[in-house]
């Protein structure tokens, strides 16, 4: 019994590893908020997250302003990016489904056209801000490479994506229905999809790294 409440015990592991997750989130939102910044934060997000779920690296502060810094020069422009694009499907959306006018078989098409591109969109940014936290490239590789290992590794990809919708999904049924349960995404936030999806993206990430080190 006392060995559970040892300082490498499961339980302190578990509210250490939660207190992690806390400041991640904390941390990801501080330097959100410039919104220029998005795209270095979620960067260093994603780092941080990468080395938790293999219990690697120093605090999780010194992880975070390390890699925020290293990759502030090319997060700002891929972040603006990211939500350009973003945002113009999200309209374009919109657009299709709640304001277009004309024959049904237009709209239809139009509208599965936009979500696919949607999907395709989504599950590039599943793996971007990993690939850039782990690897250097120009912007450009960067997301093709991301776009690549999605569709390289759809088992690991659909995983996320499902996820992903579940956990959003749960996040807004709480916010709507069960407030008190809000709580749990109010300390945990985004991050916690960063941390859900490290544990898919790291074997994928770890096995590029042995491919590329093999070729030189």
């Amino acid at each position: 019994m006392n060995g559970i409440f040892r300082y490498d015990g499961p339980i302190v592991t578990f509210f250490m590893k939660l207190g992690d997750m806390i400041i991640l989130h904390l941390l990801w939102l501080l330097c959100c908020i410039p919104v220029v910044t998005i795209g270095p934060s979620t960067v260093a997000a994603h780092y941080v997250a990468l080395k938790l779920v293999r219990d690697e690296g120093r605090s999780v502060p010194h992880m975070f302003f390390k890699s925020f810094q290293q990759n502030l020069r090319q997060g700002i422009p891929m972040g603006l990016i990211a939500l350009a694009v973003g945002g113009m499907l999200g309209l374009d959306l919109y657009l299709c489904v709640f304001k277009m006018e004309g024959s049904n078989l237009f709209k239809l098409v139009m509208t599965a056209a936009l979500v696919f591109l949607t999907i395709l969109y989504l599950i590039t940014m599943l793996y971007v801000w990993a690939v850039m936290a782990r690897f250097e490239n120009t912007i450009r590789r960067t997301f093709l490479n991301a776009f690549l290992l999605a569709l390289s590794n759809w088992g690991a990809t659909s995983t996320m994506l499902l996820l992903d919708i579940l956990i959003c999904g749960a996040a807004f049924l709480s916010v709507v229905f069960l407030p008190q349960a809000a709580i749990v995404f109010a300390f945990f936030g985004v991050p916690l999809l960063f941390v859900v999806n490290a544990f898919k993206l790291r074997p994928v990430l770890d096995q590029c790294q042995e491919a590329a080190r093999g070729q030189e």
